[in-house]
C-alpha cells in the first residue's frame, strides 16, 4: 500500500508548486486541496488500522531493520488525521489573514514552508526509523523558524531566533540519545529495537541514551521550564502560523515521547524508576501551575493562549508518568481535546486582531456587541478549556482525574483541581471584558473608526470548530473506541 508514503510525498510536492508560484490564490488552493488529499489519506489509514490492520510500508524495498520502514498502527493514524485536519482549518480560515499580515511577496513562501512543516511533521508520524524521525524532525523544525521570523515586526525574529537556539539544543540531545542507543542495541528500526534492549534496561549507557532523548524531547514538549520558545513563537508568529503550531507541533512531539517510551521500552518506562520520575512529576505539576498564573498575568490574548498551553502540556506529562494503559488514553484524549480548543482560541484571537488590529485583553471591552459570534465562540471554548459539562475538554479531565485518583497521586489531585482554578480566573478575565466592561475603551476607540469587516470563511471556522467542541463532549464515543484500542 503506497498511501503512508503518500502523506509525505504530496505536500512536498506542494511546496515545490507553492515556491515557483507568484500568485497568493494559486499558492492557497495549492495548499487547500494537498490537505484535503492527505486528510483523506489519513482517514483511510485511520479505518484500516481501527478494523486491526497494521500497514508498513519499506522505502525501496529494503526490508527492516536495514532499510527504513514506515508503520501505521491506531496511535499514529489517529493524530495522522488530527495535524491534517488542523492543517486543513488552518488553511481554510488563512487567506484574508495573511493577506493583512504577511506581504506579497512573501504569501507563497509562507504557503511553501507551511506545506513543507507539514510534511515533517506528518513524516515524524509515519515513520518507524528512530533516526529518520530525527530527519523530518530537523525539516519540520528548519521550516518552523522561517515561519515565525514572518511575523509582523522584529519581535518576531527574536522569538524565531529563541526557536532556532532551543529548537536545536533539544534535536541535539535527542540525536546523541539515539546514538547511545543504536551504539549498544545496533538498530534503528523501532520495532527491531524494542526487542533488543529488553536485556539492556540496566545499561548504563542506555539509561543515558534515555536521559538525554528525554531532554531533547522536554525541550520540543515545552515541558516546563523548557517553554519560553512556545510562548514567544506562539504569540509573535503570523496568526496563519500560531493557529497551525497549536494545535499540531508539541501534540506531535508528545507522541513521539510516547512512540519511545511506550513503544520501544515496552511501557516499562524504566527511566521512571530512577529518582528523575520525582522529576518529571515535578515539572508537570509546575507546568500545570505556573503556566496557568503566567496566563492569568499575561495583557495579550495570545500570551495568554500560549501560556495556556503550556499549562495542558503539564496535564499530559503528568498523567502519562502515572504509567498505566488508561494513563495513555486520557493522555491521547487531551491531546486531541486540546487540540481542537486551542486551535479555535487563535482563530478567534485572529479574527479580533483581523478587525481592531489588537489583541491587547484590556481593549477587548464591548466585544460582545461588535462581535457576537465571536465572543461567544470564545466563552464556549473557555468552558471547554476549563473542563465543563458538555464540553470535549471535560471528557479527557475526566479521564486525568480518574487516572489520578487510581494511582492515590494526592499533591497531583491537589495541582489538577487548582489548574482548572486558575484556568477559570484566566479565561473569565477576558471573558469579563467582553461582557461586563463596557464603559471601559473599547478596541473601536482604539482603532478610531478604522476596522475591517471579519471575511465569512474567517468567521465560520472558530464557529464550526467552537461547535465541534460540544459535538465531541456530547458524543464522544466514536474517539473513546478509536483511543482504547490502543495497545502496547
Amino acid at each position: 500500500m503506497q498511501l503512508p508514503i503518500l502523506q509525505v510525498i504530496i505536500p512536498i510536492i506542494a511546496s515545490m508548486l507553492c515556491f515557483f508560484t507568484r500568485k497568493h490564490k494559486v499558492s492557497w488552493f495549492i495548499s487547500f486541496t494537498t490537505t484535503i488529499f492527505t486528510l483523506f489519506i489519513s482517514s483511510v489509514l485511520l479505518i484500516k488500522t481501527y478494523n486491526g490492520e497494521t500497514i508498513t510500508y519499506h522505502l525501496g524495498n529494503w526490508a527492516p531493520p536495514y532499510g527504513i520502514e514506515l508503520r501505521i498502527d491506531v496511535l499514529n493514524s489517529l493524530i495522522l488525521t488530527l495535524v491534517n485536519f488542523v492543517a486543513l482549518i488552518s488553511v481554510l480560515y488563512s487567506f484574508y489573514i495573511n493577506e493583512k499580515e504577511i506581504s506579497k511577496n512573501k504569501i507563497t513562501g509562507l504557503y511553501s514552508l507551511f506545506l513543507l512543516c507539514l510534511s515533517g511533521l506528518l513524516g515524524i508520524l509515519v515513520t518507524n526509523d528512530i533516526f529518520n524521525l530525527y530527519v523530518f524532525l530537523e525539516i519540520s523544525s528548519l521550516s518552523s523558524y522561517v515561519l515565525v521570523s514572518m511575523g509582523k515586526d522584529k519581535k518576531a525574529l527574536v522569538a524565531a531566533f529563541e526557536y532556532l537556539i532551543s529548537g536545536t539544543i533539544g534535536a541535539t540531545f535527542y540525536l546523541l540519545g539515539i546514538g547511545l542507543l543504536y551504539s549498544t542495541t545496533g538498530t534503528l528500526n523501532m520495532s527491531d529495537m524494542a526487542e533488543r534492549i529488553v536485556p539492556l534496561y540496566n545499561n548504563n549507557i542506555v539509561k543515558l541514551g534515555t536521559l538525554f532523548i528525554f531532554v531533547g524531547l522536554s525541550n520540543k514538549m515545552a515541558l516546563f521550564p523548557l517553554s519560553r520558545w512556545l510562548v514567544n513563537s506562539y504569540s509573535e508568529a503570523p496568526s496563519f502560523v500560531s493557529i497551525f503550531f497549536s494545535g499540531t507541533v508539541t501534540k506531535v512531539m508528545i507522541y513521539v515521547f510516547i512512540r519511545i517510551f511506550y513503544t520501544v521500552f515496552h511501557q516499562n518506562f524504566f527511566l521512571l524508576k530512577l529518582p528523575l520520575s520525582n522529576v518529571i512529576i515535578i515539572l508537570a505539576l509546575c507546568a500545570i501551575v505556573f503556566g496557568s498564573i503566567f496566563a492569568i498575568t499575561a495583557k495579550d490574548m495570545r500570551r495568554l493562549f500560549a501560556h495556556s498551553s503550556v499549562s495542558q502540556i503539564g496535564y499530559i506529562i503528568l498523567v502519562l508518568s502515572l504509567n498505566s494503559k488508561i494513563a495513555l488514553s486520557a493522555a491521547i484524549l487531551h491531546i486531541i481535546n486540546h487540540s481542537i480548543i486551542k486551535t479555535s482560541l487563535f482563530m478567534v484571537a485572529g479574527c479580533i486582531s483581523y478587525k481592531f488590529g489588537t489583541t491587547k485583553i484590556e481593549n477587548l471591552s464591548g466585544l460582545k456587541k461588535s462581535m457576537p459570534y465571536i465572543a461567544f465562540a470564545f466563552t464556549l471554548l473557555s468552558l471547554a478549556l476549563v473542563g465543563v459539562p458538555l464540553t470535549n475538554g471535560f471528557i479527557s479531565k475526566w479521564y486525568i482525574i480518574n487516572v489520578i485518583i487510581e494511582s492515590h497521586a494526592r499533591i497531583s489531585l491537589i495541582v489538577f483541581v487548582v489548574g482548572s482554578f486558575l484556568a477559570l480566573i484566566y479565561t473569565w478575565k477576558a471573558v469579563e471584558k467582553m461582557y461586563f466592561e463596557s464603559d471601559a475603551v473599547s478596541c473601536i476607540e482604539m482603532t478610531s473608526g478604522k476596522t475591517n469587516d471579519v471575511p465569512f470563511p474567517m468567521l465560520f471556522c472558530p464557529l464550526f470548530m467552537a461547535a465541534l467542541t460540544l459535538v465531541v463532549g456530547v458524543y464522544s464515543n466514536p474517539i473513546r473506541l478509536i483511543v482504547e484500542k490502543l495497545v502496547f
